[in-house]
């Protein structure tokens, strides 16, 4: 596929980039696991019912992610599982094999909007990292402020791929780690405490950045913030109670604070900067937490228009300026019957 051979021939042709290739590799790991837990050691040997059954069960929550969660983008999974069947069909048909699609009824659908876990910048590091000790107070910060996919991109980082900058500390999340593409960005919150951090743990460039059990710490998450919140909802939009949050949530957490500071600084922090840190392809979750923060699509016509107005009028202006200079240095006169300047 990295060339773009054995594609779907309904799909864009073309070879598939390294982060899509890893993405539908780690989807195709776990889902491998959970039927060699069933006694499935071979995908080709799956029958329609076994697949339609596997689909349905991540759907309804009665298979959970290794943290113990729902899944939250089944589509993903059924998505990449439809291209290996459809490469399994494609490479036996051209050894005269005829494969049945064991996938035409599998749900491809979206997701309803998954609830999360939603915490305020204020709520983080003033009632919640003083739980912590000084290292996991680090990891969590880290998260919120670079907006990483934890434990995938987190765990995968080197210190090598963190230099300082003007100042800056930044990141550079490689393509072979990222789950959509490589990016690059400089920490706001934390870069300080992240080169403590470094110095303190004596860490090399070759070595990884965090190193730790990410369902432990996952667990530990739950404990404190239900030790502090109880089973409160953090949010009515999100849904999701304090008591289930992850180091994944932060990642909500901080999309939706730069999103908030997007919207107060747009001079400062554009969407486009806000979608590339995030690490999407397209604004589809950037529109997600434009809702969330409860502003929509609408284009306030009568405010663009009377600054339309100012911009043209100040055009005029100028213009005008520019021509009574020029009366008063003589190279024009004012026909008075043209009602307009004239060469003179």
């Amino acid at each position: 596929m990295e060339v773009g051979a054995n594609v779907s021939r309904k799909a864009k042709k073309g070879g598939r980039s390294f982060p899509r290739l890893n993405n539908i590799r780690q989807r195709m790991i776990q889902m491998m696991r959970v039927f060699e837990k069933n006694g499935l050691n071979d995908l080709t040997k799956l029958t329609e019912k076994q697949a339609m059954d596997y689909f349905n069960a991540l759907r309804t929550g009665e298979i959970k992610t290794a943290r113990g969660e729902v899944y939250k983008s089944v589509q993903d999974y059924a998505k990449v599982f439809k291209s290996f069947w459809h490469w399994w069909m494609k490479s036996q048909r051209k050894k005269g094999t005829a494969i049945i699609d064991i996938t035409e009824d599998i749900d491809t659908s979206k997701d309803m909007k998954p609830s999360f876990v939603y915490m305020t910048k204020n709520q983080l590091y003033n009632q919640y990292l003083p739980y912590f000790e000084e290292d996991e107070q680090v990891i969590l910060s880290f998260v919120f402020d670079s907006l990483i996919r934890s434990p995938t991109e987190l765990l995968s980082l080197e210190v090598g791929d963190l230099f300082e900058k003007e100042g800056d500390l930044w990141v550079n999340v490689p393509d072979e780690i990222s789950k959509v593409k490589g990016r690059l960005f400089n920490l706001m919150y934390c870069g300080e405490d992240v080169k403590k951090y470094i110095e303190r743990k004596g860490l090399k460039p070759k070595d990884k950045l965090f190193d730790f059990s990410p369902e432990y710490f996952n667990r530990k998450m739950k404990k404190v913030a239900k030790q502090i919140w109880g089973d409160s909802v953090s949010h009515p939009k999100a849904g999701g109670k304090f008591s289930e949050i992850t180091l994944y949530s932060l990642r909500h957490s901080g999309s939706i604070h730069l999103r908030m500071l997007a919207q107060e600084h747009p001079e400062a922090l554009s969407l486009d900067t806000l979608r590339e840190r995030g690490g999407w392809k397209d604004f589809k979750m950037v529109n997600y937490y434009t809702e969330f923060i409860g502003l929509s699509g609408k284009i306030e016509k009568g405010k663009l228009l009377l600054k339309e107005d100012k911009t043209r009028l100040e055009k005029e202006v100028e213009e005008l300026k520019e021509m009574f200079a020029r009366f008063q240095r003589g190279e024009v006169v004012y026909d008075t019957e043209k009602e307009e300047y004239i060469k003179n």
